[in-house]
């Protein structure tokens, strides 16, 4: 379930990205990201898709999170960031008996951009993570624990320390 290797993190990362482009920037310009493939399924005359392809993204990005095991207030932002776009996706359900000639729920899932967010949360976190590929016990009983812990902190960016085998 975990990931066991540098490699395997890499992976992650890359994966996460992935959907985040697709989530949220099939078309962009510059620095701009203008609309996702999440926009574009919130306009089509079926909503459901949309939540349905939401829940999926989204579900890929926590549990991508926690196979890197991201830190648990990293996790539960992009949980909260997440949650609010799900809200978002199900909301034309809601708004088509309010207004049923204006599409709030698309205008505002396209403007909105979680998988966007959650994503880079994700990666973010993952950059500031200094993965070791031994086992935590082993660390301490030899000694290395101490090596590793200043390599961390002599390495830019790193703030935490996560060893991959159990």
């Amino acid at each position: 379930m975990f990931v066991r290797s540098a490699y395997d993190v890499q992976k992650v990362y890359d994966s996460v990205g992935t959907i985040k482009r697709l989530s949220d920037r099939i078309i962009g310009i510059g620095p701009f990201n203008l609309i996702g493939l999440d926009g574009l399924l919130a306009w089509l005359p079926f909503p459901v898709v949309g939540a349905v392809y939401s829940f999926g993204a989204s579900a890929y990005i926590l549990l991508s999170g926690f196979r890197a095991r991201i830190s648990p207030v990293a996790w539960v932002q992009a949980a909260v960031v997440l949650a609010l776009d799900l809200g978002i996706s199900g909301l034309e359900e809601v708004a088509q008996l309010i207004l049923p000639f204006f599409p709030v729920g698309a205008v505002a899932d396209t403007l909105y951009q979680g998988h966007l967010y959650a994503s880079h949360i994700v990666q973010k976190d993952i950059e500031k993570t200094l993965y070791i590929e031994e086992s935590g016990r082993e660390a301490h009983a030899s000694g290395r624990h101490q090596g590793n812990l200043a390599t961390m902190k002599a390495t830019k960016g790193k703030k935490r320390l996560v060893y991959l085998l159990p």
